[in-house]
């Protein structure tokens, strides 16, 4: 069977937006899973890796919304329950872990972003496999950050800057002690390159 193409991904998206908020998302955001050619195991431990971007994608769509709350919302049965969550946002309490697992690195983007984030409403859909070693869960987080790069105009002064981002949030939101890899390709993969990245 064929992945969902992202404008599929990307069509779905809006259309739970509409229903979930009643007016169209204002801004959009995507980051693809990958795939490790070699070197498994050595970006947290100063090695060299050889990663590719893969054709499955998060996309994130969304709109600022006027209040001190955030609202997301997964329409992705891999990434869990699909049900509405909300949360205020930093500035005005800090941001802790909760429940839903795939909440929890949407959180630590926000919560280790540079810039003030305002309340925004957002809908994530994937085909990103979950648990599948496809690096679902730095394809959310880049996807996250790339939407609030949109959301405030603020953007990571390079890419090394916004995958140490991402990879912070996986460390602090998910307690997963990640490499920098997932988070690196998700960032700067292209289509059909794969890309050595030295993890030194």
């Amino acid at each position: 069977m064929e992945p969902e193409s992202e404008e599929m991904l990307l069509n779905a998206a809006k259309k739970a937006f509409k229903d979930t908020f009643g007016v169209e998302p204002e801004v959009a955001a995507c980051a693809p899973g990958r795939v490790n050619l070699i070197g498994e195991h050595t970006d947290y431990n100063d090695g060299y890796v050889l990663p590719m971007a893969l054709p499955l994608t998060t996309i994130a769509v969304g709109r600022k919304n006027g209040r001190d709350q955030i609202q997301i919302k997964t329409m992705s049965e891999n990434m869990g329950e699909t049900t509405l969550t909300s949360f205020p946002i930093p500035s005005v309490e800090p941001l802790s872990k909760g429940d839903l697992k795939w909440a929890n690195y949407v959180k630590g983007v926000i919560a280790n972003f540079k810039g003030a984030v305002p309340g925004f409403d957002a809908v994530f859909v994937s085909n990103v496999p979950l648990g599948g070693g496809l690096s679902s869960s730095a394809s959310l987080e880049v996807a996250t950050f790339t939407l609030l790069e949109a959301l405030t105009g603020l953007s990571a002064h390079s890419a090394i800057e916004k995958a140490l981002v991402c990879q912070k949030a996986e460390h602090d939101f998910a307690g997963v002690p990640c490499g920098i890899m997932d988070q690196m390709i998700a960032t700067i993969g292209r289509e059909n390159h794969a890309v050595l990245i030295d993890c030194r």
